[in-house]
């Protein structure tokens, strides 16, 4: 899912508008073949996976988050909740394990 953001700023070029526009994509994580995927987060950060009753699992410190891919062993059929802490900013994802 990508999430979308537009700017109108009130500015005449040639006597019209200038409109700039601002996409910003939501952090996703996933979890296949015993792998954590995460999109949409770039940076440092931190990786952090909770069991659905809040017991830390597992503490990932991760210099480059872009495109990051782990090896998790998670029970299937399961949900977690994945944190990610970049640039003061903290992101909470569900997963359900296959």
């Amino acid at each position: 899912m990508i999430s979308l953001s537009f700017t109108i700023v009130n500015a005449k070029l040639n006597s019209s508008p200038l409109i700039t526009t601002t996409f910003q994509q939501t952090p996703k994580a996933a979890y296949q073949d015993q792998q954590l995927h995460l999109l949409g987060v770039e940076g440092p950060g931190v990786i952090e996976v909770y069991s659905i009753i809040g017991n830390k699992i597992k503490e990932i410190k991760v210099q480059e988050l872009d495109n990051f891919k782990s090896n998790l062993e998670l029970d299937s059929g399961k949900m977690y909740i994945i944190r990610v802490t970049v640039s003061n900013k903290v992101y909470t994802l569900k997963i359900v394990t296959p």
